[in-house]
């Protein structure tokens, strides 16, 4: 779809939901590692928009077959720890499919979108959305830090998520399910 439009009403197309995959990644057994799948879960549950599809998917670690799931997807948001920054910072910053190299044991988000292009065609809006942790110890249990940034990560996938929407447009307005525009 490069170059073209997406906004879907603007074509003329019939409705269809937009639909938003959130890949939630790590090791729930090693502390903070986990923090993608417990944001991927929480938005699963409370991300809402009318005319919007919300997939959520967790895996221990990025693979190939994890691009099926979004082959249909108009946004994706990978969703993970980070040893990089400071404790508890959050970024994202936008996902620009690389090539997918076979037999690689390396997957990255870019390679994962690479290979979701390759195999489906798919050209989903991509962002890596990640907390930087603090404890990679063997625990089932966030460190203190990084129970108190959860919060901050799940709201920032929110954002992008109302920006998406806001962008590819929907059946119905998205700003009254927020109680009106900010």
């Amino acid at each position: 779809m490069s170059g073209e439009p997406r906004d879907r009403m603007a074509r003329g197309e019939s409705a269809r939901a937009l639909r938003l995959v959130l890949i939630g990644y790590g090791n729930p057994l090693r502390s903070d590692d986990g923090v993608g799948w417990r944001a991927a879960e929480e938005l699963s549950r409370s991300l809402e928009f009318p005319g919007v599809a919300v997939a959520s998917v967790v895996s221990h670690q990025l693979m190939p077959e994890l691009a099926h799931d979004f082959k249909d997807a108009d946004a994706v948001f990978f969703i993970d720890a980070t040893r990089e920054g400071q404790p508890g910072e959050v970024k994202s910053h936008p996902v620009i499919a690389e090539p997918w190299i076979p037999y690689s044991h390396a997957c990255s988000p870019a390679a994962l979108l690479g290979l979701g292009r390759e195999l489906y065609g798919a050209r989903p809006q991509a962002y890596a959305v990640t907390l930087c942790g603090e404890c990679f110890d063997h625990g089932e249990g966030f460190s203190a830090t990084a129970r108190a940034s959860l919060p901050r990560l799940t709201a920032l996938v929110e954002k992008l998520s109302i920006d998406v929407i806001a962008q590819l447009g929907t059946a119905e307005p998205f700003a009254e399910t927020l109680g009106g525009s900010e």
